[in-house]
């Protein structure tokens, strides 16, 4: 394969660390790059950090199976090599499922959609199957965000960025949500306009399974 200065890696976040915010995830990985001894590159400024960048951030409690890094090299290395140190050094729960080589100039990731599961327990399936069908056929629904920090509410139609849903055999709800600079809706939301958020609270959480890139 040939040694790139910009890789791409996929990734999954599991078991305990999915207790960890997305800042902490950050700072685990600055860590597992330090031990791995790779070629990082830095920002330039007062306080320079590592050229990472994720292409969507993970809220804390929920597990990743197909995340998205991108990695700044200051030399060129093989993406492979580059993904087996990085294995070699993450605690438990960091896999690595993919390295590919891109272009220097390549822009940052940009996410088009994500999708996350959730078991629902045996006696709440009938109810959830109801409403999310009631879901899928509506045209708009609006939910209301609480934002304490801007004094206000703010209501989001959350029906077009829903982009696919549904409940299957095994007793799995499967959501796909799309993701834009503007706007988004996030799963726990969608939960709670099903009435099954309370699952979270009772130990469930929620597993995204894939980020798919936009390009």
């Amino acid at each position: 394969m040939t040694p790139a200065v910009k890789v791409r890696l996929r990734f999954a976040k599991r078991g305990d660390l999915r207790l960890t915010s997305h800042h902490d995830l950050l700072r685990c990985l600055e860590r597992t790059i330090r031990r791995a001894a790779v070629p990082i590159a830095s920002s330039q400024g007062f306080s320079p950090r590592p050229k990472i960048t994720f292409a969507l951030a993970m809220a804390l409690g929920i597990e990743g199976q197909g995340e998205v890094v991108d990695l700044e090299l200051t030399e060129p290395t093989d993406p492979d090599a580059l993904k087996g140190r990085l294995a070699a050094a993450s605690p438990p729960g960091i896999e690595w499922l993919e390295a590919w080589a891109l272009d220097p100039s390549a822009p940052a990731p940009r996410p088009a959609w994500a999708e996350y599961e959730i078991p629902i327990p045996g006696p709440r399936r009938a109810s959830l199957a109801a409403a999310l069908d009631d879901l899928l056929r509506s045209a708009s629904r609006t939910i209301t965000r609480r934002r304490p920090d801007r004094g206000r509410d703010v209501v989001l139609d959350m029906r077009p960025l829903l982009l696919a849903a549904e409940l299957t055999e095994d007793g799995t709800l499967r959501i796909r949500l799309k993701t834009s600079p503007d706007g988004s809706v996030r799963p726990e939301e969608v939960l709670e306009c099903l009435g099954v958020r309370d699952l979270l609270e009772e130990g469930a959480f929620l597993t995204r399974t894939r980020v798919e890139l936009a390009g």
